[in-house]
């Protein structure tokens, strides 16, 4: 919200907290009851209710004019990119190959005008609504990237993969398998 440039208005006078807390039971109370007496069971029909027949009904009982009729929103500043703002944002550090790792996938970063590489950088990685990834150094500004894939993930050391050592019972090999040659011998008793 920061980014956006908006800022919290607190209600510090116990009235503008009782004219809150009234008009929260007014829609916990008579709202609840009208949308039960009309049969509106689901969130679309109690939202075009709400937004068609409620509000506008409410405002012409309880509405007052505001005593600084200037509005109070304003537009969004140019420099302000939406999609940069509201995405999901992840802190990365660039690995020794240039690339970084972001929920599984691997996205390579590619040189700038300035950089070669970005080893051990810290970035900021922007996920973006529509999945892409963009990111971002603290003083280089955006930097040209693809997606590799999938991140292959390696077993443990010591780990078996699934079914790699499957016991061998009677019958289990084929009959054109070449027999099984124990690789030691025990010393014959004297």
């Amino acid at each position: 919200m920061q980014e956006l440039g908006v800022h919290l208005i607190f209600a510090n006078s116990p009235q503008a907290r009782g004219r809150a807390e009234r008009i929260n039971g007014t829609f916990q109370g008579r709202l609840v009851a009208e949308l039960r007496l009309r049969g509106i069971d689901n969130a679309s029909a109690a939202t075009r209710y709400v937004n068609e027949h409620f509000i506008p009904k409410y405002s012409r009982r309880f509405g007052l004019a505001p005593e600084d009729s200037q509005t109070a929103w304003r537009a969004l500043r140019p420099s302000v990119d939406l999609r940069n703002v509201l995405c999901r944002r992840y802190a990365r550090t660039v690995t020794n190959d240039n690339t970084i790792s972001v929920k599984g996938q691997i996205v390579q970063l590619l040189p700038t005008a300035t950089r070669m590489h970005f080893v051990r950088a810290k970035l900021t990685v922007n996920q973006w609504l529509d999945g892409s990834f963009h990111v971002f150094h603290p003083t280089e500004g955006e930097i040209p990237c693809h997606t590799l894939g999938e991140r292959v993930v390696r077993p443990a050391p010591g780990a078996r993969p699934a079914g790699a050592m499957k016991k061998l019972t009677a019958g289990s090999r084929s009959e054109s398998a070449p027999p099984l040659v124990p690789l030691w011998y025990p010393p014959a008793a004297p």
